[in-house]
């Protein structure tokens, strides 16, 4: 139980988030033409960040993976959850009938949307992490030596 709240506080929380205000949203303004693909957008940004810190919450199943192994499972594994995503709702517009899939053009935006946001977490982190100073940086540099 304290794995997942961990979890859930650290890693998963951003897609919680999403999820909650697609609904709230989508029902205050309506899911086209905004609300959807700033969701879907989101979704990404939110399922990237889970798959790349994921590992990290528990190390003794993923071991210690690279900075680029764990961009490229999180960009693979938000890809999937798109696919999948959009294939639900397909298969909700087939056998319940609902009408959530409006178009080819809809669903590959809606895919689309969903990579770009896996793609500028990614871009995000990595400029993050590059431009993070370690404390030992932080001390003033010594002056010149005199001879």
């Amino acid at each position: 139980m304290r794995l997942i709240r961990r979890i859930v506080s650290e890693a998963a929380w951003p897609g919680i988030a999403v999820l909650v205000a697609h609904g709230v949203f989508g029902e205050l303004l309506g899911h086209e033409p905004y609300v959807d693909p700033a969701m879907h957008l989101l979704g990404g940004v939110a399922a990237a960040f889970f798959f790349v810190r994921m590992p990290r919450l528990v190390p003794r199943y993923f071991g210690e993976p690279t900075s680029a192994v764990l961009y490229m499972l999180g960009f693979g594994l938000t890809a999937a959850v798109a696919v999948l995503w959009e294939l639900g709702e397909f298969l909700s517009d087939v056998l319940v009938g609902t009408h959530i899939q409006r178009s080819v053009g809809n669903t590959m935006r809606d895919l689309f949307n969903g990579l770009l946001g896996a793609g500028l977490f990614i871009a995000g982190d990595i400029i993050v992490r590059r431009t993070m100073t370690p404390k030992s940086r932080l001390q003033p540099a010594a002056g010149p030596e005199r001879a």
